[in-house]
């Protein structure tokens, strides 16, 4: 396997060494390139530093180097390199709303929304800056703010999916389940595909007990068979209703996807609990602990396992353990 310190070489030698021409747009694109693909972000970011020494006005660089350091979870740098990348090129969307997404992550919704204001300057009937701004307000529980940024956008466009999915999820947090089901529905009619409203499409019906909430999560599911939350929803749904055998099929599709899934491998423990299938039960509870041993209700359900089992002193002392770890 080539060494880590060989591929920075290489990079650095398309850069400085070989030949004495001024490389071209092409040949620095293509080092930028080779760098986002480069699977460690230490020696991706030595490579940057010279690449941005050498070329100290490409806004690529610093837009990658933004990313490098959010991987590493140095998010201040982050940030000053994305702050960069805009004052070398403001012509490139995706830059303000790569950095107001970094904003959020502080958080810090006032600043996310300034960048999002900063691009309305320079491009007026950008809806979709609109849209992002309605996002952070809906996250920092602002609705007001958040519709009136809805507003804004469908006064531009009066066919956005993306703003009635977010009214929709406002109507939703106000408990106005209805207004939040007429929204997300117009979402869908917009955008056939639009996978996430179908999956909150079903939450609110499975709140209103109403069957429809089978079909939303099964059409989430047709349209991306590896979204997890989709599955696991469905298998909840089967779950509440006693189909124990269904919700466990739906489980283990998760399970062969991330056969260290939390609440996919808690679950069947819990739905073979109630199939009296103790001792199998125990084992999915177990499965959890393997990665988390202080999970409290994983303890509590090898307990119940354990009495099922009539092993009461292994019960009482799986009871213990979950009462004391959920008292901290």
């Amino acid at each position: 396997m080539r060494s880590t310190a060989w591929i920075i070489g290489c990079l650095v030698l398309l850069v400085f060494g070989g030949c004495h021409h001024k490389k071209t747009a092409a040949e620095l694109k293509n080092a930028a390139d080779s760098l986002a693909r480069m699977p460690d972000p230490g020696a991706r970011l030595i490579a940057l530093d010279k690449l941005i020494a050498d070329q100290p006005n490409d806004a690529k660089l610093y837009m990658e180097r933004s990313k490098t350091y959010d991987e590493l979870g140095n998010l201040d740098k982050a940030l000053e390199n994305a702050k960069t990348a805009i004052e070398k090129d403001s012509t490139q969307t995706p830059y303000f709303f790569y950095m107001a997404d970094l904003f959020m992550k502080k958080p810090s919704v006032k600043n996310a929304v300034n960048i999002m204001d900063r691009l309305k300057l320079s491009q007026p009937k950008n809806y979709m800056a609109d849209i992002k701004i309605a996002e952070f307000y809906l996250k920092a529980g602002k609705n007001d703010e958040s519709m009136h940024a809805i507003d804004d956008a469908l006064k531009i466009n009066p066919n956005i999916p993306e703003a009635y999915f977010w009214r929709g999820y406002n109507f939703r947090e106000v408990k106005n389940q209805d207004k939040a089901i007429a929204n997300f529905q117009k979402a869908i009619e917009l955008k056939p595909d639009y996978e996430d409203a179908y999956v909150i499409l079903g939450l609110l019906y499975e709140d209103k007990k109403d069957h429809k909430a089978e079909e939303y999560f099964t059409s989430a599911i047709r349209l991306n068979a590896k979204d997890t939350v989709a599955i696991y929803d469905l298998g909840k749904y089967y779950q509440d209703r006693d189909s124990f055998q269904k919700a466990i099929d739906n489980y283990k599709e998760i399970l062969e996807m991330d056969p260290n899934n939390r609440n996919a491998n808690f679950a069947i423990g819990y739905c073979l609990y109630y199939l009296k299938d103790y001792n199998n039960g125990l084992g999915y509870f177990s499965k959890v602990l393997l990665v988390n041993p202080k999970d409290a209700a994983a303890h509590d359900g090898r307990s119940l396992c354990f009495r099922g089992m009539g092993e009461i002193d292994k019960a009482n002392k799986e009871k213990e353990i979950a009462d004391r770890l959920s008292e901290k």
